[in-house]
């Protein structure tokens, strides 16, 4: 199950999904510069969708899925995610900021396509670490379906990676490529890290 909706303000404390659910919720944000292809992303995962003609987000959009994962034991749980997808014009630095905090997790998102962008990675990382200390976070290196117009290598995100201490992805929202393994991926750990956190140490 998913759905989104566009929101441009909202208190930091109120909820997009007041609905009843009884597994684990997670809030997770999606960051990176414009245009890298945060949205496209987010739609792929949630609606199995893409569309060719970029639209710049304005603010903040959000859509929820809810997913079946195991935990560490093998168990399989319920999660939904609350999926924020922010947009990555400077005007809109504060509006990030407040939908950060308390984040359970974030997937920063860099364009192959475009060095730039992935220069901007570590201001993203710092961003977040600022309001999130321990939070896990997931690189993702998007659009490799161009592959005639890569110019960012595979080597420097091997790299991020070790300096983020993060997971690694390549990933096309166009073509779906390892989408779905990012949030999966995302909602094994930010589960694994609830659930240890609220079990007792002996």
């Amino acid at each position: 199950m998913s759905r989104r909706q566009t929101l441009s303000e909202t208190p930091a404390g109120s909820s997009p999904d007041a609905d009843r659910f009884d597994g684990y919720k997670f809030r997770i944000v999606l960051l990176g510069e414009a245009a890298v292809g945060k949205t496209s992303l987010l739609r792929r995962y949630t609606e199995n969708s893409f569309d060719e003609e970029y639209k710049q987000t304005l603010g903040t959009t959000f859509s929820t899925k809810d997913v079946t994962v195991s935990d560490s034991s093998g168990q399989a749980r319920q999660v939904r995610l609350v999926i924020w997808d922010m947009g990555g014009q400077q005007t809109y630095r504060e509006l990030r900021r407040q939908y950060m905090k308390g984040a359970s997790g974030a997937i920063i998102v860099y364009d192959v396509t475009r060095p730039g962008t992935f220069m901007a990675m570590n201001t993203w990382f710092e961003s977040f670490r600022e309001v999130a200390t321990s939070a896990p976070v997931i690189i993702c290196a998007n659009k490799v379906d161009l592959e005639g117009k890569r110019l960012v290598p595979v080597a420097p995100g091997y790299m991020l990676r070790d300096w983020f201490q993060a997971e690694y992805f390549e990933t096309s929202a166009k073509t779906g490529s390892s989408v779905n393994d990012v949030f999966t991926h995302m909602a094994e750990i930010v589960l694994n890290k609830a659930i240890a956190e609220r079990t007792p140490q002996m």
